[in-house]
């Protein structure tokens, strides 16, 4: 009698177990990437923004009133606030020296997130 070439049923099923597995540890990897990407998409977005606020100090805005916003369709919250920063040593001058903050604030997967920066900016007296 010949013995016939091939895999037996418990092969092929051990092969499919390991293929499932496999596969499935591929998807949660993939799935945790775009995650993060989507994740790093929206503080990139958020950093722009605080950093245009913050350029836009002084020249577009009041230094002496906080504003708030929204931007990207309602997505990100924004406000900015500014204090003059008092120097003892200082003597008299044309620009007057503002502690400026900014904080961006949304929404990620139920996650409030947000991104502070602040910074010196010189502005003319009025």
């Amino acid at each position: 009698m010949q013995r016939q070439k091939g895999f037996s049923l418990l092969e092929v099923l051990v092969a499919f177990a390991v293929l499932a597995l496999s596969l499935g540890v591929l998807m949660q990897t993939f799935s945790h990437s775009s995650r993060n990407a989507a994740i790093s998409a929206d503080y990139s977005k958020a950093l722009a923004l605080a950093e245009s606020k913050l350029v836009s100090f002084g020249h577009l805005t009041s230094p002496s009133e906080p504003t708030a916003g929204e931007a990207h369709n309602g997505r990100f919250r924004w406000s900015l606030n500014s204090a003059p920063l008092e120097l003892d040593h200082a003597g008299p001058s044309e620009l007057t020296p503002y502690v400026v903050s900014v904080e961006v604030q949304w929404d990620a997967s139920g996650q409030q997130r947000s991104v502070n920066l602040e910074t010196i900016r010189l502005t003319r007296k009025r």
